[in-house]
């Protein structure tokens, strides 16, 4: 009798606690913070380029004197660079300049028995030419585009059917594992043309907003390109951490700021 009556008390609690206002019903949703890794260095400047350029320096005077005529064919624009090259180097000194020793030139004439005088322009335009780190669409302020701000980590935004801008992310369907429904949601929103990498199975970050959460799930895009599809998405861009922060509104980021790298 005694254990049957702590059995229905134990019940009726569970039922009151079950019915309880403070439990409230959650929808979940899944995410993808889908990003482009830098495909540059970034540019230093101030102590750290000052520093890698001493060590460098240091590495250049500490070394054995290089056999250029082993390693290069006299007149190459292999030659030619490494001559440039070199005398920037040898002009250079860090330590007391009293010191210094005599800066000798290394450069001689581009022209010699194997290259005729008429192949000089040919051989100094084979000499490499060096890109420019701003491309055309950092130009055009193309923020749509992969090919801008190649020395930064770019994050895939979409501006949802509200008008507000966010990461991509849908509903997650019953027995549905998080990983695919943030693979799925994706391809709902931003199409299937992207070929996308998912880092791993769970979350790096989650937002809850009133009754809803959503889990972010970290992926690359490897290939392609993103569509909005005009319903789910209106619109789309690839933004930098702070083209985020000013893009989404002030709560949305304060919840998923630590997701984003400062690179």
């Amino acid at each position: 009798m005694f254990r049957r009556s702590v059995v229905a008390t134990l019940g009726q609690r569970a039922r009151l606690f079950s019915t309880s206002s403070v439990v409230r019903s959650t929808s979940v949703r899944a995410g993808v913070l889908l990003q482009r890794d830098p495909i540059i260095t970034q540019q230093t400047s101030g102590f750290e380029a000052a520093s890698d350029r001493y060590f460098e320096w240091l590495h250049y005077i500490s070394a054995e004197r290089f056999p250029r005529d082993f390693f290069f064919k006299k007149g190459s624009s292999a030659e030619a660079k490494w001559m440039e090259l070199e005398d920037m180097r040898a002009s250079e000194w860090y330590f007391d300049q009293s010191s210094k020793p005599e800066f000798k030139s290394v450069k001689r004439a581009v022209v010699d028995e194997d290259v005729e005088a008429g192949d000089v322009d040919e051989v100094v335009s084979r000499i490499i030419e060096v890109h420019p780190r701003e491309t055309e669409a950092d130009k055009k302020g193309d923020v749509k585009s992969l090919e801008r701000k190649l020395d930064r980590t770019l994050y895939l935004l979409v501006k949802g059917s509200d008008g507000q801008w966010g990461l991509p992310a849908g509903p997650v369907a019953e027995d549905e594992v998080l990983v695919d429904a943030a693979r799925r949601s994706l391809k709902e929103t931003c199409g299937g043309r992207m070929s996308v990498w998912m880092v791993g199975n769970g979350p790096v970050g989650h937002r809850e907003a009133g009754a809803n959460t959503a889990f972010f799930v970290k992926g690359h895009i490897l290939a392609g390109q993103a569509v909005a599809d005009g319903k789910l998405a209106q619109d789309f861009k690839w933004a930098t951490r702070e083209e985020v922060e000013a893009t989404v509104p002030s709560d949305y980021w304060q919840s998923v700021k630590g997701m984003f790298s400062r690179i």
